[in-house]
């Protein structure tokens, strides 16, 4: 079962200045020279096969069924790697110099059920999130190498885990972890959620913060952080003021059950999911929290990742009610609110998970 972070309320990464981002892509690989490519993890409408494709984020040319992966793939770039990830009945990590496909620099497995589903380097270590483990696995980003562990069962409900899911570095040796804390043994809805400041140096918890709902987290390029709470809203993040500040949007009073967001400048694209299961792409002020409904998607929305460009990405998937509909990645500026693309950018397998280098 996928993660319900990840259908209803991920908070996805925004770009900022620690080469990488805060969303389930990534913002560069911090040499200074900015973005050209945008890395997609696609899967067939069965999610039996996947395969890597690139898109250049010039003139959007896409390089496509690069190598084969699983059906339930990500992938993340950060501290100069594209990780791949095998999730669910998987539990691999890859780890490709960005542009270099034919061979990983290593290939790991974690342990069974681990069910990975991001990866942050923080203080030269590759932190993956493990959503069937109450623990965070610390690797060697150079060899892959278990190299350390952060126990997260403080932070677990009654069925024993925590059910973790994104990482976003501060870019000053500190690591926040989102979790959707879900009821295995009852109907998978979410009985809590949390945010877990992490020191990268220590591999300890320092800082803990409780949500009504499943947690995501987007960082803005400017260092701040969004947190979207399922069920309810944004709220803004200060580690070492308030903490987890009120909510800034309202996304429940505005009929929405879940939300994704990346942020750019003082604006925020945002992906919202109504009760019928039908994906609005509104447009967020960070000002004063006025929010406008753009567009109204008859598309799966499953994930979005920005660049530095201010762009927004979208992996756009057929919905169960439009099995004839056009899939592809879907190209947003998020400072106007408006498409750069007329019509998805399409691969041979629909994109499931976007990453920049």
């Amino acid at each position: 079962m996928l993660p319900l972070l990840l259908l209803l309320a991920c908070g996805d990464k925004a770009a900022d200045d620690s080469g990488h981002d805060a969303t389930g892509g990534d913002t560069g690989t911090g040499d200074g020279d900015g973005q050209t490519t945008a890395v997609l993890a696609t899967v067939s409408d069965d999610y039996a096969v996947g395969a890597l494709a690139t898109v250049a984020l010039d003139d959007h040319r896409v390089t496509d069924t690069i190598t084969d992966i699983s059906g339930d793939p990500a992938v993340i770039s950060t501290g100069g790697s594209v990780f791949q990830l095998d999730r669910y009945g998987y539990d691999v990590v890859r780890a490709f110099a960005p542009g270099e496909w034919e061979e990983p620099r290593f290939e790991v497995a974690l342990a069974d059920l681990a069910n990975p589903q991001d990866v942050e380097v923080c203080a030269d270590r590759a932190f993956v999130s493990q959503y069937g483990l109450a623990a965070l696995a610390v690797l060697d980003p150079g060899t892959g190498l278990l190299v350390g562990s952060v126990d997260l069962s403080a932070f677990a409900d009654a069925d024993g885990l925590p059910e973790t899911t994104g990482l976003v570095g501060d870019g000053a040796g500190r690591l926040y972890v989102t979790m959707d804390n879900v009821d295995r043994e009852g109907d998978w809805g979410s009985v809590g959620g949390h945010v877990v400041q992490v020191d990268c140096e220590t591999m300890a918890v320092t800082d803990s913060w409780t949500a009504s709902g499943s947690t995501g987290i987007a960082r803005h390029p400017d260092g701040r952080l969004m947190v979207s709470v399922l069920g309810e809203g944004l709220r803004w993040l200060d580690p070492d003021g308030e903490g987890l500040g009120p909510v800034f949007w309202d996304a429940a009073a505005a009929g929405f059950e879940g939300t994704r967001v990346v942020l750019w400048e003082e604006h925020a694209l945002v992906v919202a999911l109504d009760e019928d299961y039908a994906y609005r792409i509104g447009c967020l002020d960070l000002t004063d929290g006025a929010f406008t409904v753009a567009e109204e998607s008859p598309l799966y929305l499953f994930a979005m990742a920005a660049n530095d460009r201010g762009e927004a990405w979208l992996a756009a998937r057929r919905h169960w009610e439009t099995p004839e509909g056009e899939t592809g990645a879907v190209v947003w500026d998020i400072a106007t609110c408006s498409a750069i693309t007329a019509t998805p950018l399409s691969t041979t397998l629909a994109p499931y998970s976007i990453a920049f280098y």
